[in-house]
């Protein structure tokens, strides 16, 4: 899914989102503005962009976060953003934890940081995919939703569209 196609943006005055175009590998990137603001707790009516997403089977899913790359600034904690599916509890993932120069530079020449969480849906159906503004400094571009392997590729796979049957119908994104 593209960073900009989401459901819903939740703000929280004066943290808003802000759609940055043609920013990144395909379309643009979403980011928490001010890039001034203080840490955001992951929880209630925090900043927060949602997805509704539908998955054919339950089960144990990847999500990569696709992201802007960006300098460690803040007193070398790394930049953190949360993730989670409905009401489960959030995770908190680090783009920065765990990285050496070599993945820095890796995800500069890319133009991609990727950050990773793992889930388990306890049913099919529909699912709303929540991305948590914790951290200011994080750039948004994409994300993968993994029920199962998935063959690499530069961009990512293709996004998915709202189903109807007909797979010849593209671009037409859930409600």
């Amino acid at each position: 899914m593209e960073a900009e196609h989401y459901s819903r943006a939740v703000d929280n005055p004066p943290m808003c989102w802000l759609v940055i175009p043609d920013l990144g590998r395909t379309l643009s990137g979403v980011t928490m503005m001010p890039v001034t603001a203080s840490k955001q707790a992951a929880a209630g009516d925090s900043p927060r962009l949602e997805y509704e997403v539908f998955v054919l089977d339950q089960g144990q899913v990847t999500v990569k976060a696709f992201l802007s790359p960006t300098l460690n600034f803040y007193d070398h904690q790394g930049l953190r953003y949360g993730i989670s599916f409905d009401e489960e509890p959030v995770q908190i993932v680090n783009m920065h934890e765990g990285r050496t120069l070599q993945d820095w530079e890796r995800s500069v020449s890319d133009n991609i940081a990727l950050g990773i969480s793992r889930h388990t849906l306890t049913r099919p159906g529909g699912h709303v995919l929540k991305f948590w503004a914790v951290d200011a400094g994080v750039v948004l571009q994409r994300i993968v939703i993994e029920t199962g392997p998935v063959p690499a590729t530069y961009l990512g796979p293709p996004e998915s569209c709202k189903g109807t049957g007909d797979a010849s119908l593209t671009n037409e994104r859930l409600p």
